[in-house]
């Protein structure tokens, strides 16, 4: 094996060349330097097992992940609720109906990384005869750092796998290699990888990575051999994520290509589909059986029925989102999807299967995102950018070198080679080096997450923001169009407004609010109102104001426009506390999307106005109409202060309150 894996890097080396090989190495060490920089235990030295939630490397669903494993090894069974007794359930965990704690995670990479970690043992109790007194229950930093090592080599195995790919389909030395330093160091990858690696996602993107370069590379042999062994590297996948069985769309695509040149042999093709498609399922056993334990049912949504809403897939917002959006905070990413569908037009000209594998790939990056947007917490909760498209790793690689490569062949005769891959690490290096240093601000176990930062540019120093900020003054995030211009046009507004609105919803229901039904009676407050109300409002409002423990904010046209955007796909009611500034009454409607929801007399005392939405997801849009007083008019005891100013207002809008009917 030793000698076998010599010799393909040898190969490697020699086909690469020795400066892209070395640039490859040198990448894979980076990420090797941070994993072993990454220190995020807050309590060194201190003994776990009391039951308290101290972590180490394994934070979040890392915990659960590696309690699952704990469990596995230790105590040959996948019952966790003695594990997060003694090592802490920060959650608190509500029990499910079969008696046991809920623990939501895949038990697919505990399934892997359990023969690490009885390593890992192994290695511990040698070095206790040798007096290390490493405690033998297993949470301990020894047995987590060298678990979690295998995180790095995942990603090094889904890039080199990408860069095999992309070299042999497309050829090219430097487009290959710099498009893996690109997905390596330059997308969410990196930070799952290195400081966040008890986290699956690294994993997740070399299993999908295998089953893509098998399929990629063996493309047109349909002798059963392939067919088992792509079954098995797709179930393998899809134990580690369920969508990830959804990668099966590139032997699908390959399947109907096959069948329309080859009609007679449909039937044929049908069953080896089928076959492969029957190996991975039956791969997922395991995580059947386990829910059945667990939850009573063979297959369920751990989380709860509103878990996934296939209906209603956000997928804007999941690609372009100032909150950890795919494309707007991966812009590599971007460009690699862009590479991809260069290659799916320029086909031929790249390659023999440039074309099918081109299209493939963005078949299956269309599926993952799909599946990404239509859970309800699109934006994978504290993510490093958006963490679940970590699968698509390989996939980029070969994007990426897919553009590279026909921007070469465009250009080639006019531009000396040299001068290609100078622009090339200039444009790739500004990008890799935004995302380093956006990863080095989470180093030390800081919660990863953009929930209410703009993407430019508080997470990057100068120089590079210097580049970034005139470009942002312009164009917003050149990375959310077209979708900014899109919000531009319908709203009347700047690009850049698309950057600052967060899709920060006042409505969020819980982790497991869905299992209980206590969504249904959780509240928000809409605060339009405060100082971070302002990307949301539209026109026809004034400054913020405060008085005696009230704030509000007045209209200062006869149409004041708002937004307020919900999650949920189900009409929202939605109270407005109002006043008017009068010392009779004005005359306010209240319209939602275009209908009219409320109507009513306003005085100069507060009162609520209540109406539903009509159920659209995503920003809504309120339209406050009421006629405007003039400032001199508006001086009675029971309304607000009017503000210093000459301008005319007419009523007072507080924070709105927004729930579901119940």
């Amino acid at each position: 094996m030793l000698s076998r894996i010599t010799g393909a890097a040898r190969a490697s080396y020699l086909a690469l060349g020795r400066v892209p090989a070395v640039l490859l190495c040198v990448a894979a060490l980076a990420i090797a330097g941070m994993y072993c920089s990454n220190t995020t235990d807050d309590q060194p030295g201190v003994a776990r097992g009391d039951g308290v939630y101290r972590p180490i490397l394994a934070r979040g669903d890392g915990h659960m992940h590696f309690l699952l494993t704990r469990s596995l090894v230790f105590d040959h069974d996948l019952d966790a609720d003695n594990d997060l007794a003694s090592f802490g359930d920060p959650w608190r965990q509500p029990v499910t109906v079969t008696g046991r704690k809920n623990v939501m995670q895949q038990i697919g990479p505990s399934l892997i990384w359990a023969p690490v970690l009885a390593a890992a043992h192994g290695l511990a109790l040698v070095a206790n005869v040798f007096g290390a007194h490493i405690p033998n229950h297993g949470y301990t930093a020894f047995h987590q750092r060298i678990l979690f090592t295998s995180s790095v080599v995942f990603a090094w195995l889904a890039i080199a796998l990408g860069v095999l790919v992309a070299f042999r389909l497309l050829g090219g030395r430097w487009a290959a290699s710099l498009a893996g330093v690109a997905i390596l160091l330059g997308t969410s990858l990196t930070y799952y990888a290195t400081y966040m690696p008890s986290y699956a996602h690294a994993m997740d993107a070399a299993a999908c990575a295998g089953f893509v370069a098998l399929w990629a590379l063996t493309i047109g042999d349909w002798r059963w051999r392939r067919i088992v062994w792509l079954g098995v590297l797709l179930g393998i996948a899809t134990e580690v994520r369920i969508q990830d069985v959804a990668f099966g769309i590139v032997l699908a695509a390959e399947l109907v290509l096959a069948a329309v040149r080859e009609p007679r042999t449909a039937g044929k093709l049908a069953v080896r589909g089928a076959v492969t498609l029957a190996i991975a399922l039956a791969l997922f056993a395991p995580q059947l059986y386990e829910w059945k334990q667990m939850y009573g049912a063979w297959l369920t949504t751990p989380q709860g029925p509103g878990q996934m809403r296939y209906a209603h897939p956000m997928v804007s917002e999941l690609l372009f989102s100032p909150r950890n959006g795919w494309l707007s905070n991966t812009p590599i990413a971007y460009l690699a999807t862009i590479g991809l569908v260069v290659g799916a037009i320029a086909g031929p000209r790249l390659g023999r299967h440039a074309r099918l594998v081109c299209i493939a790939c963005l078949l299956a990056i269309a599926a993952q995102v799909y599946i990404n947007a239509v859970t309800y917490e699109w934006w994978s909760g504290a993510s490093f950018g958006q963490r679940r498209m970590c699968s698509v790793s390989l996939p980029l690689v070969i994007g990426l070198a897919a553009l590279a490569r026909a921007i070469h062949l465009r250009v080639g005769a006019r531009l000396p080679a040299r001068a290609q891959i100078a622009i090339a690490v200039a444009i790739l290096g500004y990008l890799v080096a935004w995302n380093l240093d956006w990863v080095g601000r989470l180093r030390h176990g800081r919660p990863a997450g953009r929930d209410n930062v703009p993407t430019c540019c508080r997470d990057a120093d100068a120089p590079l923001s210097w580049i970034a900020r005139p470009v942002y003054a312009v164009l917003g995030n050149p990375f959310e169009l077209p979708a900014s211009a899109v919000f531009s046009i319908e709203y009347g507004v700047g690009l850049a407004r698309f950057d600052q609105v967060l899709d920060a919803y006042p409505l969020v229901p819980g982790v497991l609010g869905y299992l209980d039904g206590s969504y249904r009676h959780a509240t928000g407050v809409w605060d339009i109102a405060g100082d971070g109300g302002a990307p949301w409002l539209l026109d026809g409002f004034g400054p913020p104001q405060r008085d005696a423990g009230h704030h509000w904010r007045w209209t200062t046209a006869e149409h004041a426009d708002l937004l307020v955007p919900l999650l949920m796909p189900e009409p929202h009611r939605i109270t407005i506390p109002i006043a008017a500034n009068t010392a009779s009454t004005l005359d306010v409607t209240v319209r939602c999307n275009g209908t009219e929801v409320a109507h009513a007399q306003v005085g100069p005392t507060w009162t609520t106005l209540v109406f539903d939405t009509d159920g659209a997801l995503g920003e809504n849009r309120v339209e406050i109409e009421a006629a405007v007083a003039p400032y001199a008019l508006a001086r009675t005891g029971a309304a607000p202060a009017p503000p210093p100013t000459p301008e005319p207002v007419g009523v007072a809008i507080g924070p709105l309150l927004v729930a579901l009917p119940q």
